[in-house]
């Protein structure tokens, strides 16, 4: 058992060794554009817009009519670039339904994981006939859309119980500044892709704050300074739960949260940013 495991070890080890990678000691000279990412108040869920230009980026959409395609019908110019489930859950992609009848959508990203329900029937459908370039995530992929580099950690080659564990988790970088978007991975997942991470600027939390995701070991790995948390006030899972709270708190992190702030809007020129509530 020992030698097996061992050697189970060493192969870990290999696969991660020769994952393609973003090269974070090299950032691109950011131009005048401001990139613009906005963590949308959809209740107990999540949806995030990613707006550089004439570049849109949308990230899960929360319950369905929540009215997601309504707020980023302000931001799309023309085609939506690209549009990631991060999982198969309704409260990410619910919403998405709405946006793929109303959007033409260049490129649709998802985990490869099928899901017994039929808000993810209906989504896969949607998909089908979208007419888009679809793609399943793994470790290691990387897109370059102009100056903005995306970079997936997960889901990787791991074996999970728990659907959460199969979210896609990236990273965007922009100049200097990059974000990172946990889904809803929790911590067994967090120890997968844990050596690859970059330090982080701003990190939307894991499963809405929960104490199942953002470990400590994560936590150490990626030093955030901001954390934003997407939840329904009042919500009956208690979400953001104290712990991962307590966790940010004695680090210092500035934490955000949509259930008390609404839609947070975190702005950057690739050197500095801000963040707040959408006004």
């Amino acid at each position: 058992m020992n030698r097996l495991k061992t050697a189970f070890t060493f192969l870990l080890a290999l696969w991660l060794l020769f994952l393609p990678a973003c090269d974070f000691g090299v950032t691109t000279t950011p131009q005048s554009v401001e990139l613009r990412v906005y963590f949308i108040d959809v209740g107990q869920g999540d949806a995030i817009l990613i707006d550089f230009g004439e570049t849109e980026i949308l990230i899960d959409g929360g319950e369905r009519n929540k009215g997601v395609a309504d707020f980023i019908r302000h931001y799309v110019d023309g085609k939506l670039e690209m549009v990631i489930a991060t999982h198969p859950h309704a409260d990410h992609i619910g919403g998405l339904m709405e946006v793929l009848q109303e959007y033409d959508v260049a490129d649709i990203w998802w985990n490869g994981e099928d899901y017994n329900s039929q808000t993810y029937r209906n989504f896969m459908a949607l998909v089908d006939a979208e007419g888009a370039g679809v793609h399943v995530a793994q470790s290691g992929d990387i897109m370059q859309l102009g100056e903005l580099t995306l970079c997936i950690y997960n889901p990787g080659q791991m074996s999970h119980r728990n659907p959460n564990d199969y979210s896609i988790v990236l990273s965007l970088q922009y100049g200097e500044i990059i974000f990172l978007f946990a889904g809803d991975a929790e911590k067994d997942a967090e120890a997968d892709f844990l050596t690859m991470l970059p330090d982080v600027d701003i990190l939307k939390l894991g499963h809405h704050g929960s104490r199942t995701s953002s470990s400590a070991d994560f936590l150490a790995m990626i030093r955030p300074e901001v954390a934003i948390y997407s939840a329904g006030l009042g919500n009956s899972y208690g979400h953001p739960h104290q712990e991962t709270i307590n966790a940010l708190n004695a680090m210092g992190v500035r934490i955000y949260g949509t259930d008390t702030l609404g839609t947070i809007v975190a702005v950057t020129d690739g050197k500095t940013y801000s963040v707040g509530p959408l006004r």
